[in-house]
């Protein structure tokens, strides 16, 4: 068998070098292709790798604190943390710092929402009138959501005298107890006229609901209070209108130790000092530490105009408050200003005011947090086209009241008081914790240090979770109406407690903290459970790998053992953009589609298993093509030494010397095929810059020789159960029903079914290749249907584009040389009666024709079968079939009869030039 083969590869040389340069192509291509395959997954968990790990590895969250659509859908909202207001025990914290593996637990209690003031100085110098007295009205609107929102508040008049004011001990600078000094010696009280507060109760808790508002400036003394001008730092001579602004302010408190070791936030301090110095609270008050900046969308616009200096005259001639009121509201003068403050210096002002007080002695100097709210989280309904919509909410008005400024202040008891931002659409559910002890004593607070969350060491874009502390909520414009009504910006936090949006924590403090706030709290909600949430980073954890997986996966399974706690693994999340359907707001906010970055929980995992899969069916498709094309060349090698082995079985070779002598010689030429690939592979790898090991390189070897001898299998069996007759001098087959074929068409048809075998395999390798095609389409839109949504699989996704397309192109490109061999040796085995045609008076573009058009049929027949099975394929994979996937099979169709077409000139140039003086004189 040996000698036979040996014979056979020395006097077909021809036929044995196609067999080999198809065994090369296919070896060396798949290898490549593999490689590039490989390369492709070595890219993705290489990003995978890269942005797999955020702050912390694990979430532990109270039992029960998922939402509805979180547990439909696996994704989370934006600031999610901000929502949740205890339910985590000390001990199970302290259990969970006592387990095994953890690297990092720290721990975070949301309070909740508090709010501070900021006061800006309005300098109106400039604008007063020519006498001693002027009376401005400051018209004022609060502007947030990048303009569309305007709250009006009411009419505030400013009254501003040269002369000096005076305060009485007992009311400091309360308006009702200022006097204006007239002259040396002689105070006229000016209370009587411009005291309004308790004309006309308040209607509710926001600052229009009480009317408008007055106030008394002196350009001698300020208003009248050494103290208060020191603080507002007025100068003599200048004249200025106070405004002041609220703020949410989000109090949580944090382990600082565990703090600095997860998040690195001892390194964001940007004055003061981190969490942990007692030094900095002297008179034992909470220690705070803020966020440098508000991150939040609101500012005031101011439009002043100066009434008639007659009715300025009239707040010192003892004019009743009452009718004073009447007529001024009823004036209008020349408007002399417009100013617009934003948020940024009123709470730079504050932030200022609580770290560096003037003075220790006023309670003015610090926060006494005598109330918080904590807010519940945002529900949900079903939009236009299935989008989210929040549900608007409507709060109890009892949820502003303050028990003590309403003993300080009466004209709020009944209403309480709210930031204006609250009166406007409302989404969250809204609940009053007030508290107890001395206001000065037990709930005083101080600002010890400042810290900016940009300069918290960054994580990947890809894998920063909206579930991180810090973080503001990111809200894009989701559609070109929304962008041009928000001129491309996003939206931001207002003063609106119950907003949509809200603000990360903004004031933090210490544990020990959190749990005197939870004693004092009426009602004791925080005291038993005062913890929101513990984050995890997990020990030992490198990436992606099973191992670091397990041992995740491990502390979780502790955690819950130990706790009973909801757990979350958050490693390998990723954002994923949310279209809401925002409805209109209250104050000239239309509706707005906007996008929001949710946490797609564990997309980094089913990226790695999709990946696996579409790897997987990458191979088997480059390896079906490889296959057909050397089953269709070994067959061709058969079918040329046809004769030859019929002489052999005359002679007496058995049927198993015939076979294995025809498979020795297909291995032989497998083997040097197989060792030709491995030299080429890896050049050619890395002029396409792909990665190929070097064991990947050597398996080529035995998978050269494996396909070969697999290929050859059909034909050597073939070649061996032919009778030796028939192999001599093939039978002539006889139609039972004879049929003249018409025209060139019918000629090719006939000369197709005349040899199925041999038609079906060229049909069938094009079949593959558009299967492959339409199939992979399917698969890469499934791909992307599992993890396009999230940044970390839409850059994943990006990059597998290209290795797709580059297997395509290889597998048809071995489809096209399969079809041009099928056509060629229909050429060889058919010269007799093709040369006849000729002689018959067939032209030599007759004949051409002929062999494009047995190409077309193949083409078609092979393309619109390959069509049908992706489809259906694709279909049943992912459920439905969508429009690209759909106008791509009918491109890979088209694509495969034109390449039927261009495998075909060769063999119809080589008909043309058939010698028909030697073909006939044979016959």
């Amino acid at each position: 068998m040996i000698r036979l083969a040996a014979s056979r590869l020395r006097h077909g040389a021809g036929r044995a070098l196609v067999l080999l340069l198809g065994i090369l192509v296919a070896a060396t291509a798949f290898t490549v292709l593999t490689g590039t395959a490989e390369t492709q997954r070595l890219r993705i968990v290489g990003t995978v790798d890269k942005n797999y790990r955020a702050q912390y590895d694990i979430l532990v969250r109270p039992k029960g604190s998922a939402t509805e659509l979180e547990r439909s859908s696996g994704l989370v909202r934006a600031n999610y943390l901000s929502g949740i207001h205890g339910g985590i025990t000390q001990a199970q914290y302290e259990r969970i710092k006592k387990l095994d593996g953890i690297e990092v637990a720290a721990p975070i209690g949301m309070i909740g929402y508090m709010t501070g003031t900021g006061m800006v100085d309005v300098p109106v110098t400039d604008v007063l009138g020519e006498g001693e007295r002027t009376l401005l009205r400051v018209d004022r609107t609060r502007v947030a959501d990048r303009g569309l929102t305007r709250i009006p508040y009411a009419p505030h008049y400013a009254y501003i005298t040269r002369r000096p004011l005076t305060s009485s001990p007992e009311g400091g600078a309360a308006l009702r107890h200022t006097g204006e000094q007239v002259t040396r010696g002689k105070d006229v009280p000016i209370g009587t006229s411009l005291y309004w507060q308790r004309l006309t109760p308040r209607s509710g808790p926001f600052p229009f609901d009480g009317g408008p508002t007055t106030s008394a400036t002196s350009t001698a003394n300020g208003d009248g209070d050494r103290f208060l001008t020191q603080v507002r730092r007025i100068r003599p001579g200048e004249a200025t209108i106070l405004l002041q602004q609220e703020f949410p302010l989000l109090l949580a408190a944090i382990d600082p130790q565990a703090e600095a070791a997860l998040a690195g936030l001892d390194k964001a301090m940007v004055d003061g000092h981190y969490l942990g110095r007692p030094q900095d609270t002297p008179r034992g008050e909470i220690p705070l530490i803020a966020a440098g900046r508000p991150y939040a969308d609101q500012q005031d616009e101011l439009v002043i105009s100066r009434l008639p200096a007659k009715t300025a005259e009239k707040v010192v001639s003892g004019l009743p408050a009452r009718t004073l009121r009447s007529e001024v509201t009823r004036q209008h003068g020349p408007v002399v200003k417009k100013v617009t403050v934003g948020s940024d210096r009123f709470f730079a002002d504050m932030l200022h005011t609580w770290q560096h007080p003037v003075s220790d002695k006023s309670v003015e100097q610090y926060i006494s947090m005598t109330r918080y709210w904590t807010a519940g989280p945002v529900q949900y309904g079903k939009g236009a086209g299935g989008r989210l919509k929040p549900v608007p909410v409507t709060n109890d008005p009892k949820v502003w009241k303050d028990p003590f400024l309403a003993s300080i202040v009466p004209e709020i008891a009944g209403a309480g008081s709210a930031p204006i931002g609250s009166a406007d659409a409302q989404f969250r559910r809204l609940d009053l914790n007030a508290m107890s002890g001395d206001v000065v004593r037990d709930d005083a607070m101080r600002v010890v240090g400042r810290f900016d969350p940009e300069k918290l060491p960054g994580f990947s874009t890809l894998s920063s979770l909206p579930m991180e502390t810090y973080n503001p909520p990111s809200v894009v414009p989701g559609d070109d109406r929304t962008s041009a009504l928000l001129k491309g910006r996003g939206l931001l936090p207002s003063d609106n407690l119950a907003g949509y949006l809200q603000p990360p924590p903004l004031l933090l403090t210490d544990l020990a903290s959190l749990r005197r706030i939870a004693g004092l709290t009426q009602g004791g909600r925080l005291a038993k459970a005062p913890l929101s949430v513990v984050r995890v980073r997990v020990a030992g954890v490198t990436g992606p790998d099973p191992v670091s997986r397990e041992r995740i996966g491990q502390v979780a399974r502790d955690i819950v053992a130990a706790t009973g706690l909801d757990v979350d693994i958050t490693m390998g999340s990723s954002p994923r953009p949310v279209t809401v359907d925002l409805p209109a707001g209250s104050y000239g906010r239309p509706a707005l589609t906007v996008k929001e970055g949710w946490v797609d929980k564990g997309v980094a995992y089913r990226i790695l298993r999709e990946s696996d899969r579409k790897s997987l069916a990458l191979f088997v498709l480059i390896l079906a093509v490889c296959g057909l094309f050397l089953v269709n060349a070994s067959s061709a090698a058969v079918r040329t030494a046809r004769t030859e082995l019929g002489v052999l079985a005359c002679l007496g070779w058995s049927r198993r010397k015939l076979f294995g002598g025809v498979l020795t010689e297909t291995g032989c030429v497998g083997l040097l095929g197989g060792l030709l690939s491995a030299a080429v592979a890896v050049p050619v790898s890395s002029w396409f810059g792909l990665q190929v090991s070097a064991p990947r390189v050597l398996l080529t070897v035995p998978a050269a020789l494996a396909l070969a001898l697999a290929a050859g299998l059909v034909p050597a069996w073939r070649a061996s159960t032919v009778p030796p007759v028939e192999a001599v001098r093939p039978a002539a087959r006889v139609s039972r029903r004879a049929r003249s074929p018409r025209g060139v068409t019918g000629m090719a048809l006939a000369g197709l079914t005349r040899v199925p075998g041999r038609t079906l395999l060229g049909a069938s390798t094009l079949l593959v290749c558009v299967f492959a095609l339409t199939v992979l389409l399917g698969v890469t839109y499934g791909f992307r249907g599992r993890v396009v949504g999230s940044l970390l699989g839409d850059a994943i996704v990006l990059q597998a584009r290209p290795a797709d397309y580059a297997a395509i192109m290889v597998m048809f490109a071995l489809g096209t040389l399969a079809v041009a061999d099928v056509l060629y040796l229909g050429v060889r085995e058919r010269d007799a009666e093709l040369a006849a045609l000729r002689a018959t008076g067939w032209t030599g573009r007759s004949l051409a024709r002929l062999v494009v058009s047995e190409g077309v049929l193949i083409g078609l027949s092979g393309g619109a079968a390959g069509a049908a099975a992706g489809l259906a394929a694709t279909t049943a994979l992912a459920g439905s079939l969508p429009w690209a996937v759909a106008a791509g099979g009918l491109g890979a169709y088209v694509l495969a009869v034109v390449l039927a077409v261009l495998a075909s000139v060769l063999p119809a140039a080589l008909v043309q030039r058939l010698p028909l003086a030697a073909i006939l004189a044979q016959a």
